[in-house]
């Protein structure tokens, strides 16, 4: 898993953004469901990796900031839906296949530059 988010860290650089149709807070929940996702159910000891520091804390940030602009019961409700359409993305979609995760690399560079926009902290 560790592999996948380097790797789709690093395809980001190279990715268009381009996500514009729903509000800030459900981009803000959905984005906070993608890292999860990607971090996957591991615990992590704080302080042991930068990065994961980095995204655990960006998720944090962006479901806390959801959490301000709607409220706690928006943001349970829309993460489940998301978490939801994303695990079927995956499941339809075969990213295993290198080839198959532009619209993952797309989101991910997405929910970053909407995270700095906003200036979210995600230095832990």
């Amino acid at each position: 898993m560790r592999k996948l988010i380097y790797t789709t860290a690093l395809g980001a650089l190279v990715a268009a953004p381009g996500h514009a149709g729903q509000p800030i807070k459900e981009s803000l929940v959905e984005c906070a469901v993608l890292v999860e996702l990607l971090l996957g159910e591991q615990s992590f000891v704080p302080g042991q990796d930068e990065m994961l520091d980095i995204y655990t804390k960006a998720a944090v940030s962006m479901r806390a900031e959801a959490t301000r602009q709607a409220d706690a019961g928006y943001v349970s409700q829309v993460s489940a839906v998301k978490r939801d359409l994303w695990h079927q993305r995956w499941d339809e979609g075969q990213w295993d296949d290198p080839n198959n995760r532009a619209d993952l690399a797309e989101w991910w560079t997405y929910c970053f530059k909407l995270a700095k926009h906003l200036d979210l902290k995600l230095e832990p």
